[in-house]
C-alpha cells in the first residue's frame, strides 16, 4: 500500500489533524517560544569559565608556554598545561587524544592551554595573552598522500594507542581499514564484463549543524566528579572518563540534560573529559561553552572522501561486478568515532541492497594533520552512496538503459540473499523504488527560458537494529500521576514524548499523566546512548518489559527499575528511493532544485508527525550535504568559522519535499519499527548530481555541486575566446 504521495507541509501524514495518539510534544512551547534551556543555560553558581588556547598550526613543535601575563589578567584564576593533567590519552575506542597538547600540536585548533577565571570575558581576554612558541612541523593534509610511505607521520606509532585496531605493517598514518569480497574475481568479471564505469567522486569535510555549541560542566566531589553537557551517551562517557582520569565509572556521574541537536556531533568525549580532569586539578567547579567558531573549526566534523568505484553490468544490464575503493580523511585523531572508525559502516553498505555477481571492498581512514573527524547522521553512508549511485547512472548510459531500470534489475527482493550473505526476509527496494517514481510523476514546475530540466533518482538501504540493551524506572508521584526515567537523552527528536505516549497506553492512562525524566548515571544501570537508529526500537521494547513488571509488581510498591536485555529480532532492512527534479541554467550553471521525492519503506508509525519531521529534515541535510556545505578545508585550516562560510541550507534554499511511504514493512522490536533518522538524508546528493546530468550532460563528481562546477564544464576555459 502507498499513501501520502503529496504530503500537506504540516507534516501530518495526509491524516487531517494528525494521528489522535500524535500529541504535541512535551517540550514543544518552551523550544518554540525560546524558554528551553540548553546545557549553558543551566545555572552553576561560582564556577570558573574555562577558555582554551589554541595552536594556529597544523601540525607544530610546542616549544613552550608563558602564562605570566594572563595570570596577572584581571579575574584569572588559573593557567593549566599538559603538565597539569593526566597523561593518558582520550577517545571513545580509539585512545589516542591528548587533553592538551604537550610536545606537538597536531592540528590548527588544538588546545594547548586553559585559562581559567571568574567570568568568559575574562577567561577568553586572558587566552589572547598567553605566549606560546611553536616550531612548524611538516604537515600532510590529503588523506591519499598521507597513506603514501613518503608523507610526513601524523603519530609515530598510532598501533600503540588503547583501541587501536591496526598494526605496526599496515602501513604509514592508518587509523583503520576494512575489506571484504573477492578482488581477483572481481578483477576477472571486470575484464569479461560488456560495460564498465570507473570513476573516482570526492566529498568534503561537514558539520553537524546543531543549535548549541559543545557546553560543560564539571563539579569535584572528593575523588569523584560530577559532570552535565551536550552528550549523547552518557553512560559511554561515564566510562570513557574513568578510563582517561583513572577512576571507577562509579566515581563518575553523568547528570541529565536535553541536546539542541546531535546528528552524531555529540558523542565526542575529550572535552567533557578535559572539564572533569580541569576540575578535578584545582579542586573547584568549571565551565567550558564553546564559541560557535570554535565549534564549527574545532570539533568532530564529517569524513572527507576520495572514493574510486568500479561498476560492470552484462548486456541484461545484470550487475556483474563492484569495486569499492575508499580513502577517508579522519584528521589527527581516531577518538571521535565509537567504532574502529567510519569506513566500517560505508563499507559494509555499500553492497547492501543490490544483488552483485562478485564484489571487493577496500576502505580507508587516514591520519592528516586537520581537525579530528567523527560520526555525522549515518556516518560514511552519504558519502558512499553518493559515490555508487552516480556510478549507477553513469553505468546505465553505457548500456543503454533507463538508471531506474538498471536499479529495478538488480535490487534485492525478499528471501533473497544479499552480498554478505544475509537473507532479508522483507526487502522492498523495487517497492519502494516505484513508488518513488509514482509520486514524482506528480512533480513539475515551469522552467525559465533557456533553462533544462533533469531527473535524477537515487536509492538507499540500511538494516534498523535489534532493540539494544537498556534500562527504565518507573514512579508512582503523589499526585497519583506517574513518572518514567530515561537512560537516553532528548536530543530534539521527540523521543521522550514517544515514551510518555507509549507508556500512557501500556498503562491505560492518559499520556498526560505520565511524565518523563531522564535520570544521571548514578539512578540506572547502563544504556548505549543515541545513535544506530537505535532509540526508538529500544524505547518501545524497554516500555513493553517495564510495563508488564509494574503490573506483576508486589503490592504496595510504587517504584521500579529494570534492566532490559536486547532484544533478538532484528536486524530489519529499511530501504528509500528518492527522485529529484532540477532545473540548471547552461548560460550561467545555476542549478535549482524544484523537487525532491522521498518514498520511505514503512513498518509501523507510532507518532506520525514527528516521523514526518524526521523524514523531511532527513531529506534537509541531504540537500545541503549535495548543494552547499563545506567547511573550505585548506592547508590544514578550517576556512568556513562562521555560517557565512559554512553554508546550511535555510528554507529559501528549499524545494518542494514530497514523500511518499511504502506501508506494511517487517520491522524489529514489539512496536514493529522500521528507523527512519539516518535513511532521506543519504541518498538525496546522489538523486541531485544525476539530475544535472540528465539536465545539461554533465557530470559532477565532487560535492558540493556548484554553478561554477556546471558552468566550466560547459564552457571549458580556452573556448570561445575566454
Amino acid at each position: 500500500m502507498i499513501t501520502g504521495a503529496a504530503l500537506p507541509l504540516d507534516g501530518t501524514g495526509g491524516c487531517p489533524g494528525g494521528d489522535p495518539a500524535d500529541r504535541p510534544r512535551h517540550d514543544a512551547r518552551d523550544k518554540a517560544t525560546g524558554a528551553f534551556r540548553y546545557a549553558a543555560d543551566l545555572p552553576c553558581p561560582g564556577a570558573w569559565h574555562v577558555t582554551l588556547v589554541r595552536c594556529p598550526h597544523p601540525g607544530a613543535r610546542i616549544l613552550g608556554i608563558d602564562p605570566a601575563a594572563a595570570l596577572a589578567a584581571p579575574g584569572v584564576r588559573a593557567v593549566l598545561t599538559a603538565a597539569d593533567l593526566p597523561a593518558e590519552r582520550a577517545g571513545r575506542r580509539v585512545r589516542d587524544q591528548p587533553l592538551l597538547a604537550g610536545e606537538v600540536a597536531l592540528y590548527s585548533g588544538e588546545p594547548v592551554a586553559a585559562v581559567l577565571a571568574d567570568t568568559r570575558r575574562e577567561a577568553e581576554a586572558a587566552a589572547a595573552l598567553v605566549e606560546v612558541s611553536y616550531e612548524p612541523l611538516e604537515a600532510v593534509f590529503d588523506p591519499v598522500v598521507a597513506l603514501d610511505a613518503a608523507s610526513p607521520l601524523v603519530h609515530d606509532s598510532p598501533w600503540t594507542y588503547p583501541g587501536a585496531v591496526i598494526g605496526p605493517g599496515d602501513g604509514p598514518n592508518l587509523q583503520s581499514v576494512v575489506t571484504d569480497g573477492d578482488p581477483d574475481r572481481v578483477s576477472r568479471a571486470l575484464a569479461r564484463a560488456a560495460h564498465v564505469v570507473t570513476a573516482t567522486y570526492r566529498t568534503p569535510a561537514g558539520h553537524q549543524g546543531y543549535l548549541e555549541p559543545q557546553a560543560w560542566t564539571a563539579w569535584p566531589d572528593g575523588g569523584c566528579v560530577r559532570l552535565r553537557g551536550t552528550t549523547k551517551s552518557p553512560y559511554r562517557l561515564r566510562e570513557q572518563v574513568a578510563a582517561t582520569l583513572g577512576l571507577e565509572p562509579a566515581d563518575i556521574d553523568v547528570e541529565p540534560v536535553a541536546l539542541g541537536g546531535d546528528f552524531g556531533g555529540k558523542g565526542s568525549v575529550v572535552d567533557p573529559i578535559l572539564c572533569a580532569a580541569i576540575a578535578r586539578a584545582v579542586d573547584h567547579p568549571v565551565q567550558l561553552v564553546l564559541r560557535s567558531s570554535e565549534d564549527l573549526t574545532a570539533t568532530d566534523a564529517r569524513h572527507p572522501s576520495v572514493i574510486t568505484v568500479s561498476l560492470a553490468c552484462d548486456d541484461d544490464a545484470r550487475l556483474v561486478a563492484l569495486d569499492f575503493d575508499a580513502v577517508f580523511d579522519g584528521g589527527a585523531y581516531a577518538s571521535a568515532k565509537p567504532v574502529p572508525s567510519v569506513n566500517l559502516h560505508g563499507a559494509a553498505e555499500a553492497a547492501l541492497g543490490y544483488r552483485f555477481g562478485c564484489f571487493a571492498l577496500r576502505s580507508r581512514v587516514a591520519y592528516t594533520h586537520t581537525v579530528p573527524k567523527g560520526h555525522m547522521r549515518a556516518p560514511g553512508a552519504p558519502q558512499t552512496v553518493f559515490a555508487i549511485e552516480s556510478a549507477m547512472d553513469e553505468l546505465a548510459v553505457r548500456a543503454g538503459v533507463e538508471p531506474a531500470e538498471l536499479r529495478r534489475r538488480n535490487l534485492l527482493r525478499s528471501g533473497e540473499e544479499d552480498a554478505y550473505g544475509h537473507v532479508w526476509p522483507d526487502a522492498r527496494g523495487i517497492d519502494v523504488l516505484d513508488a518513488a517514481l509514482s509520486g514524482a510523476e506528480l512533480g513539475g514546475s515551469d522552467l525559465p527560458p533557456g533553462w533544462s530540466a533533469g531527473r535524477g533518482v537515487a536509492f538507499y538501504c540500511r538494516p534498523t537494529p535489534a532493540p539494544p540493551a537498556t534500562a527504565l524506572a518507573l514512579s508512582r508521584l503523589p499526585d497519583g500521576r506517574f513518572e518514567v526515567g530515561v537512560p537516553v537523552p532528548e536530543t530534539g527528536t521527540g523521543s521522550h514524548s514517544l515514551v510518555g505516549q507509549q507508556m500512557a497506553a501500556a498503562l491505560g492512562t492518559d499520556p498526560a499523566n505520565v511524565e518523563v525524566r531522564q535520570l544521571p548515571t548514578s539512578a540506572l544501570g547502563f544504556d548505549p546512548g543515541v545513535g544506530a537508529s537505535r532509540v526508538t526500537a529500544g524505547m518501545t521494547a524497554a516500555v513493553e518489559r517495564l510495563a508488564a513488571a509494574w503490573r506483576d509488581r508486589p503490592p504496595g510498591t510504587d517504584s521500579l527499575r529494570i534492566d532490559v536485555p536486547a532484544g533478538d529480532d532484528g536486524p530489519a532492512l529499511t530501504c528509500c528511493a528518492q527522485v529529484a527534479h532540477v532545473a540548471v541554467d547552461p548560460g550561467t550553471g545555476q542549478i535549482r532544485l524544484l523537487e525532491l521525492v522521498s518514498a520511505v519503506d514503512v513498518a509501523e508509525v507510532l507518532r506520525r508527525r514527528s516521523h514526518q519531521m524526521q523524514i523531511d529534515g532527513g531529506a534537509v541535510m541531504g540537500i545541503g550535504f549535495a548543494r552547499f556545505e563545506d567547511l573550505l578545508e585548506d592547508g590544514g585550516q578550517v576556512w568556513g568559522s562562521t555560517l557565512g562560510e559554512f553554508k546550511l541550507p535555510v528554507a529559501a534554499d528549499l524545494p518542494r519535499l514530497r514523500t511518499v511511504t511504502v506501508v506494511g514493512g517487517k520491522g524489529v522490536g514489539p512496536a514493529n519499527i522500521k528507523a527512519v533518522g539516518e535513511l532521506t538524508n543519504v541518498p538525496a546528493a546522489a538523486a541531485v548530481a544525476n539530475a544535472v546530468a540528465d539536465a545539461v550532460g554533465v557530470r559532477l563528481r565532487d560535492l558540493p555541486l556548484s554553478a561554477e562546477a556546471v558552468y566550466w564544464r560547459l564552457h571549458p576555459p580556452g573556448r570561445d575566446g575566454r
